[in-house]
């Protein structure tokens, strides 16, 4: 019978511990911990004070793993990196990657505060915040495994998924578990988290991590057809586009059905203000499948650079399945590409009336013709409500593409 390793939670912070902010740190931890065969002991919230190493010393010694979040940022009580030095009887000792990384990152803004980031307890393995600038670090007290990671939840996903996975599954000489990734866009964690704990599956666990525009699911354990039975179960629920298979952006996923069709898109946007562009010429290559992007942000530029009718703009106003599917039209004809995308809404701003804030409208148009625009009520910030659209519409493209029988059904999207 293979030893059961034991582990804890430690997340540090008064905004944790006293209730101003949820903890979403135990529950993703110990869902991720227990699907690769650890037993997690306990999840403990900690403030900021000189209390947190009588909760590391009553761990060391009997648990195989203690995972501590938070406190390792410039500010005066962030304190994590001394206490750990202290349990372990090591001095901090200045990285000098760290400090240069610091240096380099700002130039302008390097003081005492900040350089304390770079201070490591001697003998730890850095690990390296791909999503910030705190680093995190490793090591032993006593023998007990300890993992320190930073508490800004991307920060802190990020280096477990690339850093603390990798190695406690080395350390341990653990069996990596069979695991389905799919990424899932317009659905909130608690919403997506929701349905996973509905779908009550006895033998498959489940993990996210939020990220910018997508979250990432991790299904782990039992079957591999019953882990594709989970997944279908969430496209089902939320939409068939909206949770796909493996590790994908929604521009990664146009651009990639753009090439193996050899296909070539032109957009036309307005809300995003040149944000799909942006997204879709971030990958290399992506000459070969955009024609351009057209901001036509006022009326103005939609009147003159795109030449939608002004009859049209009048009547119906910017913000209209009829003004969306001209625009689409428009720069198909301008640029003679295979497929055109165009998006207009509100955002949010002062010159919104409140119950236009989040209205979208998105069309495509493909090389058979056909026009399919949709309406959209996104919530959220400005910048949230414009994040979304792009989804939304590198979504919709991607659909027009390879499935335009399912665009009516798009309009059944579960999304937040």
């Amino acid at each position: 019978m293979s030893k059961e390793f034991t582990a804890s939670i430690i997340a540090i912070g008064t905004e944790l511990s006293s209730g101003k902010i949820q903890d979403s740190h135990g529950k993703y931890l110990s869902s991720r911990l227990s699907g690769i065969g650890f037993s997690v002991d306990s999840i403990v919230l900690i403030p900021d004070n000189e209390n947190i190493p009588f909760f590391i010393e009553i761990r060391k010694n009997k648990l195989d793993l203690v995972i501590i979040t938070g406190g390792l940022g410039p500010t005066s009580d962030d304190i994590t990196r001394d206490i750990i030095a202290n349990a372990a009887g090591v001095d901090l000792v200045l990285d000098n990657d760290i400090w240069t990384g610091l240096l380099n990152k700002f130039p302008d803004k390097i003081n005492e505060s900040r350089k304390k980031q770079a201070y490591i307890p001697e003998g730890f393995t850095v690990l390296h915040n791909l999503c910030g600038t705190a680093p995190g670090f490793s090591g032993y007290i006593g023998s007990t495994l300890i993992f320190c990671l930073p508490g800004p939840p991307v920060e802190m996903r990020s280096m477990f998924e690339n850093s603390v996975i990798p190695g406690i599954i080395g350390k341990f000489n653990l069996k990596q578990p069979e695991t389905l990734t799919a990424s899932c866009f317009l659905i909130c964690e608690s919403s997506l988290e929701d349905a996973c704990v509905t779908y009550n599956s006895r033998y498959i666990t489940w993990g996210t991590r939020v990220e910018a525009y997508k979250i990432s699911l991790y299904l782990q354990g039992g079957t591999q057809g019953g882990r594709l039975r989970f997944l279908k179960y969430l496209q089902d629920f939320f939409g068939k586009e909206l949770v796909i298979i493996g590790n994908l952006t929604a521009a990664e996923l146009l651009f990639n059905s753009l090439s193996s069709n050899s296909r070539k898109i032109s957009i036309a946007e307005s809300v995003t203000g040149g944000l799909i562009g942006t997204l879709l010429t971030d990958i290399p290559g992506s000459s070969k499948v955009i024609w351009g992007s057209l901001v036509t942000y006022t009326n103005r530029s939609k009147l003159k650079i795109l030449g939608i009718k002004e009859e049209t703009l009048t009547v119906y106003g910017a913000v209209s399945r009829e003004v969306t599917e001209e625009m689409a039209t428009r720069v198909m004809e301008l640029s003679g590409s295979d497929l055109s995308l165009s998006v207009s809404g509100y955002a949010g701003g002062s010159n919104d009336k409140d119950e236009d804030t989040g209205k979208v409208w998105i069309a495509v148009k493909n090389e058979a013709a056909k026009t399919v625009a949709l309406s959209f009520k996104f919530s959220g910030s400005r910048d949230l409500i414009r994040r979304k659209t792009v989804i939304a519409a590198l979504l919709l493209a991607e659909t027009a593409l390879t499935m335009p029988e399912r665009l009516d059904s798009c309009a059944q999207w579960q999304y937040s």
